[in-house]
């Protein structure tokens, strides 16, 4: 082989290791860009997903504050019609008494016969208030007949003034003073109020929550 053919094949042999030099690093480089773009993607992927996470975390938070804000509204209102129930029944039993009437009479006489009959023992302090004292004088020995006859002994009732301010009704202990039965129209009133509030409550509210 002459010096020009050997300088010619070592030429195309060094064109040859060349261009599988080339190949290989451009394949290596495609290898290396494709994982890189995957693992960028995996990436963008990821970093989506915990977006979404905390997006889907924020509005479920920011939905049940406004669910919790809505019910606190709504029980809010609630309440406050309630409690306008309650101060017009208070209000109208306050004007009735207030106005003593046969109504109110026959009323204090119920409440007077529950207090003495639910209470043991034969005699009995009544209490009621200054206005209510003349208007059920009249009564008082029907009322002891009554309560004798349910308790099936001989009942004895002192009247007496009530002390403490209230809109009406009466307070019976027995004579030792060691039984006491309130039942002013307060204290029907605060024992009343939580049947009442549950009646309300589902007069006013139950049709508009089931529709929610």
């Amino acid at each position: 082989m002459s010096l020009q053919e050997l300088q010619s094949e070592i030429e195309r042999k060094a064109d040859e290791e060349a261009s599988r030099i080339l190949e290989a690093s451009k394949q290596e480089a495609d290898r290396i860009i494709a994982e890189a773009n995957a693992k960028a993607q995996s990436l963008r992927d990821e970093r989506t997903k915990a977006l979404e996470r905390e997006l889907d975390a924020r509005e479920r938070a920011e939905l049940a504050v406004a669910r919790m804000d809505h019910k606190g509204e709504l029980l809010r209102i609630k309440s406050g019609w309630v409690k306008r129930v309650l101060e017009e029944a208070e209000k109208r039993i306050a004007e009735m008494a207030e106005k003593g009437g046969r109504e109110y009479h026959e009323l204090l006489g119920s409440l007077i016969l529950e207090a003495v009959t639910k209470t043991n023992g034969n005699k009995f302090n009544v209490e009621v208030s200054v206005r209510d004292k003349e208007a059920i004088k009249h009564a008082f020995e029907t009322i002891a007949a009554k309560a004798g006859k349910i308790k099936k002994e001989e009942v004895v009732l002192q009247l007496e003034t009530l002390q403490t301010r209230t809109l009406g009704g009466v307070v019976v202990s027995t004579a030792d003073r060691g039984q006491y039965f309130n039942n002013t129209l307060e204290a029907r009133l605060s024992t009343a109020a939580r049947t009442v509030e549950g009646a309300v409550y589902k007069i006013l509210f139950e049709a508009g929550e089931a529709n929610e």
